[in-house]
């Protein structure tokens, strides 16, 4: 099968069709995220207000798209094509840097990437439920969400990191440390965090015009029912013991969430 012709596209709208002097000015954006970080919330943001995605994303870690993500110059060889094709998508990753390993500068060449991260309890409470939604093998399938998070990783979701982990805290810790630290000095690696995009939306999004040049959208924030992938409902679990997830977050990872502001 060939990559380029084998794209797994959403059906779902991200935003209107933007004119070409729009197309020709913008940069290809990648959205990455460790699962449950507010992924499709950024990608909404930018479809909205920077005239990104006509009625469809990319799904690049989805097994459809026929690449070797275990060798590097076979990921940056498709997201070169996918780029080059679909200049106006919007590209969605879950996959750890190490992925991107010795190419990253070279993909960098191709696409921006944005990072979006979120405080690891949160992530954790979220992940739980939207495992518990899927029939398959998803991941660690745990009573509860204290026991998810001290879980090791486990089922399709190994398909995002190169190694194994102590747990799901751990993978967490991993994978956000991992690209933030990429990022210190390559300026086409935007990181985000969640809380910033909720909080201060406009101020947030509109400073993204720095690397994606003058805003062409609205400002208005999206829907959260739209575009989104939902876990179970949170009335169908029960709630989670917020402070026992918290305790265990901080002996677990406490030296990561610290240099990442989260403690």
């Amino acid at each position: 099968m060939n990559p380029q012709n084998s794209l797994l596209i959403s059906p779902q709208p991200l935003g209107r069709r933007p004119a070409a002097a729009a197309l020709n000015r913008r940069p290809s954006v990648m959205v990455i995220s460790h699962e449950r970080s507010g992924t499709h919330f950024l990608m909404n943001a930018l479809a909205r207000a920077y005239d990104y995605a006509p009625g469809q994303r990319v799904d690049f870690d989805q097994g459809a798209l026929n690449i070797n993500y275990f060798e590097p110059p076979a990921v940056s060889g498709a997201l070169g094509r996918l780029t080059a094709l679909r200049p106006d998508a919007i590209i969605k990753s879950h996959h750890a840097v190490e992925f991107f390993d010795s190419v990253l500068d070279e993909v960098l060449k191709k696409t921006l990437i944005f990072y979006i991260h979120r405080d690891p309890a949160a992530v954790m409470i979220s992940f739980w439920r939207f495992v518990k939604n899927w029939s398959w093998h998803e991941g660690p399938k745990r009573a509860t969400a204290v026991e998810f998070a001290a879980a090791p990783p486990e089922g399709q979701l190994m398909r995002y990191q190169m190694n194994q982990r102590r747990t799901m805290l751990d993978r967490w810790a991993a994978h956000v440390e991992g690209w933030v630290n990429a990022a210190r000095d390559r300026e086409r690696i935007v990181v985000v965090r969640f809380d910033e995009l909720k909080d201060r939306y406009e101020q947030t999004v509109a400073g993204f015009q720095g690397v994606l040049g003058p805003r062409s959208g609205s400002l208005v924030p999206p829907s959260r029912h739209t575009n989104v992938i939902a876990g179970k409902a949170a009335d169908l679990l029960g709630q989670p013991d917020v402070e026992a997830l918290r305790a265990l977050a901080l002996s677990e990872i406490g030296d990561a969430m610290r240099r990442l502001g989260y403690a």
